[in-house]
């Protein structure tokens, strides 16, 4: 939309004025510092933080929701996202919901305690999830995933245009009509074409998506 402006680093702050490291400058109103932060669940009992093992950065979930020990509670969000978090909740919530109502089948015990060990191995690495990766994995377990073949007039839309809420809402639990009308508007304020044949260099680009996703165990 043109609203954001790249600059180069900043070099000095003056009153409201910031200079930058090629010398330009300019006044604003506020800074705002991106320094993350400590996971911290205070009104959680002694007895869930050590069945969890909260710190200052981990949780032991399976698919950072359910703990296989604690039926009935659940979390959303416990997750550093790169990128917006609202989208990736939405789904996480959807899948939440769909399980606990009975819409989709839950996890297994065996399932879950599989899901908190591979969280417990992964302590100490990195702990960032990309928010697209995030959204498909969410999406992929509430049964809502985009299916490209299965609406080919956006199949460009879904895979190269911008992930918007409307994209899982096409298939699967609460979908809704005229959905692709929408997703297709989208892409196309995006510069996004929505048309179901892929060029040689889109395929390519499917290809190490497809291997990327592999990897990540999408």
């Amino acid at each position: 939309e043109g609203r954001l402006e790249p600059r180069p680093w900043i070099e000095r702050v003056e009153g409201q004025t910031v200079w930058f490291e090629d010398g330009t400058w300019a006044d604003f109103d506020a800074l705002n510092m991106g320094t993350g932060f400590k996971l911290s669940l205070p009104f959680l009992a002694p007895g869930l933080r050590d069945i969890l093992e909260v710190d200052d950065a981990h949780i032991n979930l399976a698919d950072f929701t359910f703990h296989p020990d604690l039926d009935g509670l659940a979390f959303l969000g416990l997750y550093p996202l790169i990128g917006p978090y609202f989208p990736v909740l939405e789904l996480q919530a959807r899948y939440l919901a769909y399980s606990w109502s009975g819409a989709i089948s839950r996890a297994t015990r065996a399932q879950l305690i599989a899901g908190v060990e591979a969280c417990r191995q992964g302590r100490g690495g990195p702990q960032g999830r990309l928010m697209d990766a995030m959204a498909i994995r969410f999406a992929r377990l509430a049964g809502i995933e985009p299916q490209p073949a299965q609406t080919p007039s956006i199949a460009r839309a879904l895979m190269f245009g911008p992930l918007t809420a409307t994209s899982f809402r096409l298939q699967g639990q609460d979908a809704l009509v005229g959905a692709a009308e929408v997703v297709a508007r989208e892409a196309a304020c995006f510069g996004a074409i929505s048309e179901p044949s892929f060029t040689r260099s889109e395929r390519d680009q499917l290809a190490m998506l497809a291997d990327a996703r592999q990897d990540a165990g999408l």
